[in-house]
């Protein structure tokens, strides 16, 4: 399959075009404010739609045992304008050569969220979302020739988190409890690949945070277990970051 991203990821959408993708009308034009022949088919309809194609599909596999997943979101760091910042090396100096290029967190989850459940340092109250269990794919995508190569994506960092989701909640509990890291500090991520056949970012510029979408899988060895992860969806929450620390 043909590698596609969308024009406006890293073209309109960095030179300040609206919209996360392209539209569409469905349906004729109005005639003294009325719509004549609406309905041509039963596809038809009076608003605009967007012109990409994603499911609602996703997966996470630990040895062959899947594990439900519910929600696809990413993060990408960007400049203080919002848009997609292009860094002069993904590796971040950890590769045999600077390869220039964006960076971006895809994420797979199960989680639960409670209002107002969490409180900073500094005193900021934000919501609490809780991971039972998911994927964290750290990808760098490079920029060859002036063009954004999403065939030569490399996966740079796997997080995955997992839990025994056939254990119901416990009397008295509102929500699942955080599940367990797979990816533990010191454990190695081994044969590290993804595979993308199709992105596309929401405006980042105007401070959409949701839309667009991805095709992609990725798949690492931890621990001797072979895992897999990916998703065919528009992206629930789309963060921007301006902290490489974030990644």
């Amino acid at each position: 399959m043909n590698k596609i991203i969308a024009l406006s990821v890293f073209g309109l959408v960095v030179s300040g075009m609206t919209g996360c993708q392209s539209v569409q009308a469905l349906g004729d034009k109005l005639t003294d404010n009325k719509v004549v022949n609406l309905a041509k088919s039963a596809t038809s309809s009076p608003f605009m739609t967007t012109a990409t194609n994603y499911k609602n599909d996703r997966h996470m596999t630990i040895d062959g045992t899947s594990f439900p997943i519910s929600e696809t979101s990413a993060r990408i760091l960007t400049d203080n304008d919002g848009k997609p910042l292009l860094v002069d090396d993904i590796f971040a100096g950890q590769g045999d050569k600077a390869v220039a290029g964006y960076k971006i967190m895809v994420m797979n989850r199960t989680s639960s969220v409670a209002a107002e459940g969490r409180t900073l340092k500094d005193g900021k109250v934000i919501d609490n979302r809780m991971i039972h269990r998911g994927s964290k794919a750290l990808i760098g995508i490079p920029v060859v020739g002036g063009k954004v190569a999403l065939d030569s994506a490399v996966l740079l960092d796997l997080d995955i988190i997992y839990d025994d989701f056939n254990k119901p909640l416990a009397d008295g509990s509102t929500f699942k409890p955080r599940g367990e890291k797979l990816t533990k500090k010191d454990v190695a991520v081994n044969d590290k690949r993804v595979v993308i056949r199709s992105l596309t970012l929401p405006n980042t510029i105007t401070g959409e945070s949701s839309g667009g979408g991805i095709e992609f899988v990725a798949t690492a060895t931890i621990e001797g277990k072979k895992v897999s992860t990916g998703a065919n969806s528009a992206f629930e929450i789309f963060e921007t970051a301006k902290d490489p620390k974030r990644f």
